[in-house]
């Protein structure tokens, strides 16, 4: 999916296709896999993409943490078209107890 731009990620060379193999030395199938791998370091982590038919290694040097506003990064991820603009269950069908 890319990478924002000035991010750390972006710093550090990830780029649009690359394909994310593992962070921290542990898979990364699926994002609650990537948040949990991502937090064994708060400096850095490292990366093994698969880009262009080639293995690469990369350390991505972390920003400090800073205080996160939760409704900042939801409108960060819907303008980037990243969650479903409608997060509201879908019940269709559904029959009352």
């Amino acid at each position: 999916m890319g990478c924002q731009p000035d991010s750390p990620a972006d710093r550090a060379g990830v780029v649009y296709g690359d394909i994310l193999l593992t962070v921290n030395g542990k898979s990364t199938p699926d994002w609650t896999a990537f948040i949990e791998a991502r937090s064994l370091s708060a400096s850095s982590m490292v990366i093994e993409l698969f880009r262009q038919g080639e293995q690469l290694k990369l350390t991505v040097p972390l920003d400090p943490p800073h205080a996160l506003d939760p409704a900042q990064l939801l409108a960060e991820l819907i303008a980037e078209r990243l969650v479903p603009l409608d997060l509201t269950p879908h019940v269709a069908n559904s029959k009352p107890n």
